[in-house]
């Protein structure tokens, strides 16, 4: 363990104990919305709570959701009086940005859930089938490029020069602290909370000049990152390991699964990648598509997806070739 000023060690207590203060804003999921604000989501109602905050002195004006998870530990009653005063608007996806828009990075598991069934009746998914060990599941982690980042209801694009786009829907991680070096005990402590993510892939990209595009190029596409629709605390999801993911291609259900089948889980993820580097608030953890390549649908212009994990909510979005635009 560094011990490097700053850096996460030994966690305070009021992430994980119980208090007065905490209670009244626990549960909650809270998400990025336009033009600049944050709100509190409560059933089918948004509560902002940006100038709320601002006027508190807890946050600056048009602070964004990474400044928030930052500074999370201090907010928690400040949100609570936030959201007894302001008023609340009528929930609409199409007022929803990506949670965090700009991560520092995303990092994306690869081949982490175990192979289930041929069905989709099984709710493992159907993973993957190699002889790969834990320990190489995790040293194919990637990178996805922030500037992928796109938010709820808007489009995913298929660039020229790539025919073969598939979604790949994930359990996204967001980091809540500055973190180095965690053991996996240490690693939940680390984690604000979680959100959906597509990892957009353009499968084949390149490989018709003789060498298939990397894993990097392939799915790092500007869209090729949706997020949504908001980030639910990690005080929410009791065990996050045992979440049904659902995702509709043109209302038909093309991936199904758990979340209890990953090869490496979180807490192997986050101290995993804590040793590669520095995690900051609002980095991104995609925690690997239970379903393999034959049971996906390639995506075609003027598709819609839904996609959905439980605990967190449903994010839609749509599909559109580069030159239509």
């Amino acid at each position: 363990m560094h011990d490097q000023a700053g850096l996460v060690k030994n966690f305070p207590a009021i992430y994980g104990q119980e208090n007065k203060k905490a209670e009244r804003t626990r549960h909650m999921r809270i998400a990025s919305i336009k033009p600049n604000d944050l709100a509190v989501v409560r059933n089918d109602r948004m509560i902002p709570i940006g100038q709320a905050l601002a006027r508190q002195g807890a946050l600056p004006q048009g602070a964004s959701m990474i400044d928030l998870i930052s500074r999370y530990d201090s907010l928690k009653d400040p949100i609570a009086k936030a959201t007894e005063k302001a008023a609340s608007i009528r929930l609409d996806a199409k007022m929803l940005n990506p949670p965090v828009d700009r991560p520092s990075k995303i990092w994306a598991a690869a081949t982490n859930y175990k192979r289930g069934s041929e069905g989709l009746d099984d709710a493992r998914g159907r993973g993957t089938a190699g002889t790969a060990t834990a320990e190489e599941i995790l040293e194919r982690t990637f990178l996805k490029p922030p500037s992928a980042v796109i938010g709820p209801e808007e489009q995913v694009i298929i660039p020229r020069g790539a025919e073969t786009i598939f979604p790949e829907l994930e359990l996204c991680v967001v980091i809540g602290k500055r973190a180095r070096d965690l053991s996996k005990a240490q690693a939940m402590e680390a984690i604000f909370g979680y959100t959906i993510i597509l990892d957009v892939t353009a499968r084949g990209y390149g490989s018709g000049k003789g060498m298939p595009g990397s894993r990097c190029v392939r799915k790092g596409f500007e869209t090729f990152a949706p997020i949504g629709p908001w980030i639910t605390t990690r005080d929410e999801i009791e065990d996050p390991h045992n979440l049904m993911m659902r995702l509709w291609v043109n209302n038909e259900l093309r991936q199904s699964a758990r979340t209890d089948a990953m090869v490496n889980d979180i807490t192997d993820l986050v101290s995993f990648l804590s040793r590669v580097g520095t995690l900051y608030p609002g980095d991104l953890i995609a925690t690997g598509n239970p379903d393999a390549p034959a049971f996906q649908r390639q995506l075609a212009p003027g598709d819609t997806l839904k996609a959905e994990i439980e605990g967190i909510g449903t994010m839609s979005l749509g599909v559109a070739r580069e030159n239509q635009l």
